[in-house]
C-alpha cells in the first residue's frame, strides 16, 4: 500500500510539472526562466533589476518568472530528477549536498572563475558553503548568521539590564532569570520567555568541541563538554523557562493576535525579550513599526563564534537556457544585486565590501537601525564560521539528529550525558554506512583517518598540527586562535 502511494504521489508531482513547463507561456519570444523560490518583494525587485543590468552590460533579455508552488525540497528534487525542473533553484544550506550530489545542478566552477562569482568573492568562512567536493554548483543570494536582537523597552519596562554586546552563558542565565521572575508574576495568563531559541551548535564550539573531528571522520560528542551544555539547555528551558518548549513556543505563535507574524508580533509586544535570528529578520520587523531594538553577539561559553552560512541559487543542469540562467548567478555578484540585499534587510550582501556601503550601513528611511547595521558590518565577517559538513553524512542529517536529541533531553528521555553517547552512536553509524556502500568514500575516510592519528597524537604531546591536515572549518579556525597550528593560514 505505502508503494502504491508513493508511486501515486510521483506520478501526480511529475504530471503537475510538465503542465507547469509546458504552459503556453513558455513560448516567449525571449528565454524563460523558472525560479523556484518564494514570492515577495525582494524577489520580484530581483527581477526587475536582473533585466536592467542585462540591458546595460549588453546582454540578451531574459524574462524571469516565481514558481513559489514546488518550494518543498521533496517537490525540487523529484521535479530534478525526472527531467522537469526549474531553471533556478533556492539552495539551503541542508540541501546543498544532496541536491549537489544528485547530479541535477549544472557545474559553474570554470564560468564562475572567468565571470568573477567564484566562491572567493564571497567571504572566506563561506567557501565550503559554496562547494561541493570541490566544484562550484552556485552563488549566494545572501550569507550570515543568527544574532540576538533586543527589544529595549522589554528590557526598561521590566527594569533588567540589557546584555553586553559580548556576553558569556553565565550572563544569558542571570538575566534571563531576572527578565523571566519580572515579567511572569504570580497569576500571569501570558507567559513571557527570554527568547525564542539557542544556537546549540555555536555554543558547543564555544566551548572548543565540534560535532565532528578535525578531519569530520567521526562524531565526538560524548565529551563531558557536550554534557556541560545540555544540563545548562535542560536548566535554562525546563527549570528556569527561559525560552519556551517547542509545542510552547508553536501554541504561543498560533494564540497571538497576529499569528501570521508569529514570535515577530511577540516580540514588538514584549512576550520575547530577544530573538536568535539572522538579519533577515528586518524584513518581518519593519513592518511591525518603529521598535526600540538593538543586536548583541550570540552569548559562548568562552570561545566568541557564530555559525555563518548562505542560501544558494543553482542552476538546474537540464535548463533550456543555460547561459541565461548563468547569467543570473553573474548579477549575485553585482553592485546592483548587493545593494538591493543591503537595503532590504535580507541577510548580508554576498559580496563582503558592501556591508561597508552607505545604503547597508545608513538605510536612509530606517536611521533607528544605524547602529544595528554596524554591528552587524563586523559581527560575521570576524566571528563567523562555516557548517562542519562531513561529506560521509549529510548536513540535514545533522540537523535531524540534533534535533531529536535535544528535544529528547527536554523530554526527560535521554540524560544530558547520554545525549552526547546517543548521538555521536546514530551519527556515525550514518559514516558507517556511507562507507560501506560507497568503495570511495571508504578509502577517502582510511585516507584521513590515518591523518587524525597523526593529529591526535601531536595533540597528547602537546604538539603543534598542519593546517593542511585539518578538514573541519571550526577547527581550522578554532587551532588557529589557540596557537596550535605549525603555520598560520594565507589571508
Amino acid at each position: 500500500m505505502k508503494s502504491l502511494f508513493l508511486v501515486v504521489t510521483l506520478a501526480l508531482v511529475i504530471m503537475s510539472a510538465l503542465l507547469h513547463w509546458t504552459a503556453p507561456d513558455r513560448a516567449s519570444p525571449v528565454p524563460v526562466l523558472y525560479w523556484v523560490t518564494q514570492d515577495d518583494e525582494v524577489k520580484r525587485e530581483t527581477i526587475e533589476l536582473f533585466k536592467q543590468w542585462l540591458h546595460d552590460h549588453g546582454h540578451p533579455p531574459v524574462d524571469v518568472r516565481l514558481d513559489n508552488s514546488n518550494s518543498d525540497q521533496t517537490k525540487k528534487i523529484t521535479q530534478g530528477l525526472a527531467g522537469v525542473g526549474a531553471d533556478l533553484f533556492d539552495v539551503y544550506p541542508f540541501q546543498k549536498d544532496l541536491f549537489s550530489s544528485s547530479g541535477m545542478f549544472l557545474d559553474v566552477t570554470d564560468v564562475a572563475k572567468e565571470r568573477g562569482f567564484s566562491p572567493e568573492a564571497s567571504y572566506p568562512a563561506l567557501k565550503q558553503e559554496i562547494l561541493f567536493e570541490g566544484r562550484q554548483y552556485g552563488f549566494p543570494r545572501n550569507t550570515g548568521g543568527a544574532v540576538f536582537w533586543l527589544n529595549t523597552e522589554t528590557f526598561a519596562r521590566y527594569g533588567i539590564p540589557e546584555p553586553s554586546f559580548r556576553w558569556t552563558w553565565d550572563e544569558f542565565e542571570k538575566l534571563g532569570t531576572a527578565f523571566v521572575t519580572a515579567a511572569n508574576p504570580p497569576g500571569t495568563r501570558n507567559r513571557s520567555y527570554f527568547v525564542q531559541s539557542v544556537p546549540l551548535i555555536m555554543l558547543r564550539r564555544s566551548l572548543g568541541l565540534s560535532i565532528f573531528n578535525e578531519t569530520m571522520t567521526k562524531a565526538t560528542l560524548d565529551d563531558p563538554r557536550n554534557a556541560e551544555l545540555m544540563r545548562r539547555y535542560l536548566r535554562w528551558v525546563n527549570e528556569l523557562h527561559l525560552m519556551p518548549t517547542v509545542a510552547e513556543q508553536t501554541a504561543m505563535a498560533a494564540s497571538s493576535s497576529r499569528p501570521g507574524d508569529g514570535f515577530f508580533y511577540l516580540f514588538a509586544t514584549g512576550r520575547y525579550a530577544m530573538l536568535n535570528l539572522p538579519r533577515w529578520a528586518l524584513i518581518r520587523l519593519r513592518p511591525l513599526g518603529k521598535l526600540s531594538m538593538r543586536i548583541v553577539e550570540p552569548f559562548h561559553g568562552g570561545f566568541p563564534n557564530m555559525d555563518f552560512s548562505c542560501g544558494l541559487i543553482s542552476v538546474y543542469a537540464a535548463s533550456k537556457h543555460p547561459e541565461a540562467a548563468t547569467r543570473f548567478l553573474e548579477f549575485l555578484a553585482s553592485e546592483r544585486f548587493n545593494l538591493l540585499v543591503a537595503r532590504s534587510g535580507d541577510s548580508l550582501p554576498p559580496i563582503p565590501k558592501y556591508v561597508q556601503s552607505e545604503a547597508f550601513l545608513r538605510p536612509p528611511d530606517h536611521p533607528e537601525e544605524w547602529a544595528i547595521q554596524e554591528a552587524f558590518s563586523k559581527m560575521g565577517p570576524e566571528l563567523g564560521i562555516g557548517y562542519s559538513r562531513s561529506p560521509f553524512v549529510a548536513l540535514g542529517t545533522v540537523f535531524r539528529v540534533e534535533s531529536k536529541i535535544s528535544q529528547a533531553v527536554v523530554a526527560g528521555r535521554l540524560s544530558p550525558e547520554e545525549a552526547g553517547r546517543q548521538e555521536e552512536e546514530e551519527l556515525n553509524a550514518e559514516i558507517a554506512l556511507t562507507i560501506r556502500v560507497d568503495e570511495k568514500m571508504r578509502q577517502r575516510h582510511e585516507a584521513l583517518t590515518k591523518i587524525q592519528v597523526q593529529i591526535d597524537q601531536r595533540r597528547a604531546l602537546g604538539q603543534k598540527v598542519p593546517l593542511a591536515w585539518i578538514t573541519n572549518p571550526f577547527y581550522r579556525v578554532y587551532y588557529q586562535a589557540q596557537g596550535w597550528l605549525e603555520e598560520a593560514p594565507a589571508s
